[in-house]
């Protein structure tokens, strides 16, 4: 495609002639130096100083690995189905339990860059809110263990499990160059440590307490995703192969998390 200072110049200057449909003649040192001045550095060849004709343009290839920082913020649901009735996850308030994830990935180019390799590092926040707000976790137990406040004066009960991950996935992008210009997809692992648990209760005095143990919560963390986004916005899926509670110290439940990706 021509250059559009090029064809506004032939339009202007009747001295180019039209032995070419690609070239012009420049009758002086001044039209050549004005002519050249309207391309960017490297857009014509020069055949000899009057005679000059555009260069197609360069393509530039995708870069080899590109970064990306994005943020996940969403829904910690669970899984009760393999658990026994009297054996389960307490009920949850699910508008309020909230999950949140940090990423920084690298992505590796395969082939012209529409697909790439994608590692990185993560950290996750799930934030467990209790349905029943006057719910409490015992902490130092062999298996999960629960109560109920007696004196019903409480307004939140919670709690909340730290994760540092590492992400692992395939994605494809409609423009190799850059992920927040068209669509994007992208379907991995993550593999994830726990790294802090703690329970969090605010009393209707405005008084809070917190307790830091593990709970019985599991120290690892697997978790097959889904994510589908266009320019800068999308949306993610995640499901917890690995049970939240160790084994046999807690009812067998898993977690999903779902909700938008910004990146």
């Amino acid at each position: 495609m021509k250059n559009p200072s090029w064809i506004r110049y032939r339009k202007k200057n009747r001295k180019a002639t039209d032995n070419s449909a690609d070239s012009a003649r420049l009758d002086s040192s001044s039209e050549f130096e004005s002519f050249i001045s309207l391309f960017p550095n490297n857009s014509v060849v020069i055949i000899n100083h009057d005679t000059i004709i555009p260069s197609p343009k360069s393509r530039r290839m995708a870069p080899v690995i590109i970064s990306e920082g994005s943020f996940n913020l969403g829904f910690a649901a669970i899984d009760n189905s393999r658990a026994t009735f009297t054996n389960s996850f307490p009920e949850l308030k699910n508008e309020s339990s909230m999950h949140l994830g940090f990423n920084q990935e690298w992505g590796y180019k395969i082939g012209r860059g529409k697909f790439r390799l994608w590692y990185g590092l993560r950290y996750d926040i799930m934030n467990y809110r209790f349905s029943n707000s006057n719910l409490r976790l015992k902490g130092n137990a062999p298996i999960f263990t629960t109560s109920v406040d007696s004196l019903n004066n409480t307004d939140k009960s919670k709690v909340v499990v730290n994760y540092l991950g590492i992400p692992l996935s395939i994605g494809y992008q409609s423009n190799p160059k850059s992920l927040h210009e068209g669509f994007n997809i992208r379907a991995g692992i993550v593999a994830g440590y726990r790294v802090r648990a703690h329970t969090k209760v605010k009393q209707e005095n405005d008084r809070t307490e917190k307790e830091f143990d593990d709970f019985n919560f599991n120290d690892f963390l697997v978790s097959p995703f889904v994510q589908v986004c266009y320019n800068n916005f999308g949306l993610y899926f995640r499901y917890n192969t690995s049970p939240i509670f160790k084994l046999r110290e807690g009812p067998e439940n898993y977690g999903m998390q779902f909700g938008i990706v910004m990146q």
